[in-house]
């Protein structure tokens, strides 16, 4: 039940999020309906009916509006006001599927001081909420979250509030990378452990900023954030030549959605950097990226020939 001294915050930042919000604050009604919790929503300055939603449920939720000034601020404020021991983060368009993720990981954290955040598997849905792919992920390590810059936790993190402001929350300074550059930092101080069950969801939708903003500014910040935590925390050398060749990649393969990525560019220094073949690279991504435009003329005549796939990376 929602309480004055709840074990666990629930934190929800949304903009403009009129079509999911309201699923979303039902969801965590019940699937935090069995412990202590509270649960605090931020209204970013949205200009829709968004604030008339959040007004439904005063008295089981906590309302902060504020004027527009990004998911990263927004949710570091709830940070600072979150009376619980414990934190998640749930997307406005990402309902909570079940009471089930909150089973045991109070017990977990209890019996581990150095765990700082416990992160499940997880389903990718649709706009009606419909299963479109199931991920699981990988059991921590340092190669994959850092050299191969896999963002290892997702949806469904539960985390220690202590840990999170000891490293200051989320940085404003990310629009893209902020979770990223999160869990990187969060890695320093503690244990991220996977628990191997499918308790979260990621809603794909045409509004989703990771889906409609892939350009130039999101391949510069995936970069950025890799060669700031490399100069701000010492890491195997093996590791950080992964990363780096790692993070160029990952910003070159930008240029499939906008032309105006330096895929190239950011290819050859992937291998420059990682002084060898790049971990995630496959060849047939590396072949359309060196032959562009000629590559990107042919998959846009042959495409209507090709499966639809849905992928997630």
């Amino acid at each position: 039940m929602s309480s004055l001294n709840p074990i666990v915050t629930v934190v929800t930042a949304v903009y403009n999020g009129e079509n999911y919000i309201e699923e979303t604050i039902l969801s965590v009604l019940s699937a935090a309906r069995n412990i202590e919790f509270e649960y605090i929503v931020v209204n970013d300055g949205s200009t829709d009916s968004t604030l008339r939603i959040l007004e439904k449920f005063k008295g089981q939720i906590k309302i902060i509006d504020k004027a527009n000034s990004g998911e990263s601020e927004s949710v570091t404020i709830a940070f600072g006001e979150a009376l619980g021991e414990y934190l998640i983060v749930v997307s406005a368009d990402d309902p909570l599927p079940s009471e089930k993720l909150f089973e045991k990981s109070f017990d977990e954290f209890s019996s581990d001081l150095n765990l700082v955040a416990i992160y499940p598997d997880w389903n990718m849905i649709g706009p009606q909420g419909e299963v479109l792919k199931t991920i699981r992920v990988p059991d921590y390590s340092d190669e994959l979250l850092i050299g191969r810059c896999i963002t290892l936790p997702g949806p469904g993190v539960i985390f220690r509030k202590s840990a999170a402001l000891k490293i200051g929350g989320r940085r404003k300074k990310w629009t893209f990378v902020g979770d990223y550059d999160f869990w990187l930092r969060l890695s320093r101080i503690g244990e991220l452990r996977h628990r191997p069950e499918v308790l979260a969801q990621w809603r794909y939708h045409p509004g989703s900023t990771s889906v409609n903003k892939r350009g130039p500014k999101m391949a510069s910040e995936r970069i950025a954030v890799v060669e700031e935590f490399l100069s701000e925390f010492s890491i195997d050398p093996k590791i950080a030549r992964m990363a780096l060749g790692s993070a160029y990649f990952m910003a070159a393969r930008l240029v499939f959605f906008n032309s105006q990525v330096p895929g190239k560019r950011y290819l050859i220094q992937s291998f420059q950097k990682r002084k060898g073949w790049v971990e995630e690279a496959r060849l047939h991504i590396v072949l359309y990226i060196l032959l562009i435009p000629i590559s990107s003329s042919f998959y846009k005549l042959f495409s209507k020939f090709l499966p639809t796939q849905r992928t997630l990376k």
